[in-house]
């Protein structure tokens, strides 16, 4: 048992009997020595001899707060503001928890009225505590502007450079975020949250070896530190060895049935080369047939400059059957599949992506004997226009090797709002040279467009995300129909490196059809459920 001054002993012996003043100053000295849970129940003591002693709230509110009780927290802070309303640290303390239960507005009006009672520099804490708020709400563009406010009174204010930085970073401007963190570093090489800053930055540009390197530094500087810890982790998931197992099943309102299972095996270098090995197995039927495929293929990822080339190579071995029951069953073939992409970003607010891709046409049972190949060749570019609106287009071609051919288009904005939410709208369309009737689905003009609407929730353990969509499609020149879609996934996450995802949807878009017929279109409908297992080593 650790030993404790005498003075401190005989306070704690006489516990039940002294009043709140010397329960206080039991509390506050076993707060100095770490020892917090006996501390809360000195500060507890304290309370029931005096309900608004305002160290003991104070306290016994902090601890609360630390235990992501924020209400209790508060209700404490307001007993003790009782005696002193007008306190500017029980208001700041205030304010910052209001911050952490994310209740924005009403921590920026606290942080407010204390920058107005107190102008002078010794209250830019405050500031930066406000900046801080606007950023943790995603108005980025005010949190910079807060920041800048300061650096331009004060361009030595670390906290204001720090969270400059940080904004940066959450814009989208990593390069400009790496080059304040590194700022920050060249005074103080040794300062965490720099360090942890700019790994988290070198690991969102894929620069892997570089972003463990600066977690090593910070664990040096302090190992006991969450965000350290959180880096740490982040590496070790993106680089760790990971293994994924999933099984999946889909039907269409045309009676089609997909059952198919895979198994991943994914590594990165120091490097940052990503390589990855997968078996699939496809199942697919329907009223009539059904069809088998197996699937081999090896992926080799490479980061350069401020992009990344992907190649895939694989082979499937199809086993149809044959289109009338009365036919001998065609033979099994094996066809090379590829596909080789390339993403660049121009600026940091702009990204473009070319892909160039072969595969067979085997999407469900009826199309598998047609002995069909695909070339398609993608170019996409994505804009963030402010750091919550994001814009995107794509265009394609997919050459058929019957000689037929599919253009596809397809634009999307989505905006994120507070609270994990986001809306947008989606307007796609495609079309064929020609007609390949009672082959496969291919219209000669397919337009679409939807509004769109998405939730995620997210903690260190669970992530849910719902998405939906509902607008008109039309084909050809036949009538229009609605169109919709809703999707959910919720996925856990443990420490041992297991995790764990489920996830569903139902649509009734025409474009998801390999072999309807132009009349059905108003019919078809499209759902899916999958289930995948995955362990990081």
């Amino acid at each position: 048992m650790r030993r404790i001054g005498l003075p401190l002993a005989i306070a704690l012996l006489a516990a039940p009997i002294v009043p709140a003043r010397a329960q206080v100053a039991v509390g506050d000295s076993l707060w100095r020595l770490g020892r917090i849970d006996e501390a809360a129940a000195a500060y507890r003591r304290a309370l029931d001899e005096d309900r608004l002693s305002v160290r003991a709230n104070f306290r016994l509110a902090q601890t609360l707060a630390w235990g992501s009780n924020i209400d209790s927290a508060l209700v404490l802070l307001r007993a003790a503001r009782v005696r002193v309303p007008d306190d500017p640290d029980l208001l700041f303390t205030e304010a910052t928890f209001l911050s952490w239960g994310k209740r924005w507005d009403e921590a920026l009006v606290r942080f407010d009225s204390l920058t107005s009672a107190h102008q002078g520099n010794d209250f830019d804490y405050v500031r930066v505590a406000r900046a801080r708020t606007l950023s943790w709400a995603g108005r980025l563009a005010e949190a910079a502007s807060g920041y800048g406010e300061l650096l331009a009174r004060d361009p030595t204010n670390r906290d204001a450079r720090f969270g400059l930085a940080q904004v940066s970073a959450w814009s989208g401007d990593l390069d400009g975020a790496a080059a304040r963190y590194g700022e920050l570093l060249a005074t103080d090489p040794a300062e965490v949250r720099a360090l942890v800053g700019l790994g988290n930055v070198r690991l969102w540009q894929q620069r892997f070896g570089p972003a463990r390197a600066l977690a090593e530094r910070a664990r040096a500087s302090d190992s006991s530190n969450a965000e350290v810890r959180d880096l740490q982790r982040a590496v070790r998931a993106a680089t760790a060895p990971r293994v994924e197992v999933s099984h999946d099943w889909s039907e269409d309102s045309e009676r089609n049935t997909n059952r198919w299972q895979r198994a991943t095996l994914r590594t990165v270098t120091r490097g940052g080369l990503r390589t990855s090995a997968a078996v699939a197995a496809l199942h697919a039927t329907d009223p009539f047939r059904e069809s088998r495929r197996t699937l081999v293929e090896g992926s080799l990822g490479l980061p350069f400059g401020r992009g990344s080339l992907t190649a895939i190579v694989g082979a499937r071995t199809l086993s149809p059957a044959a289109l009338d029951p009365n036919d001998p069953a065609p033979l099994d073939r094996t066809v090379l599949s590829g596909r080789l992409t390339v993403q660049q970003r121009l600026r940091q607010s702009l990204g473009v992506t070319a892909t160039l891709s072969r595969w067979p046409f085997d999407e469900v049972a009826v199309v598998t004997p047609l002995a069909l190949d695909i070339t398609q060749g993608d170019l996409g570019a994505e804009w963030r226009a402010t750091s919550a609106l994001t814009v995107s287009g794509n265009v394609g071609l997919l050459s058929y090797s019957d000689g037929n051919a599919k253009h596809s288009w397809s634009a999307r904005a989505t905006q994120r709002v507070p609270k994990g939410l986001s809306v947008g709208a989606l307007v796609s369309g495609f079309g064929f040279d020609s007609t390949a009737t009672g082959r496969y689905f291919s219209p000669s003009q397919f337009i679409s467009g939807e509004v769109t609407a998405g939730w995620t929730r997210e903690s260190p353990a669970w992530t849910l995300s719902l998405g939906s969509g509902y607008g008109a499609q039309r084909v050809n020149a036949l009538p229009t129909q609605d169109q919709w879609h809703v999707d959910a996934t919720v996925s856990r996450q443990w420490t041992t490196g297991w995790a764990v995802e489920l996830h569903g949807g139902r649509s009734n878009s025409a474009a998801a059809s390999a072999a309807g017929t132009l009349e059905a279109v108003g019919a078809y409908t499209y759902s899916t459920l999958g289930l995948s297992l995955r362990r990081t080593f």
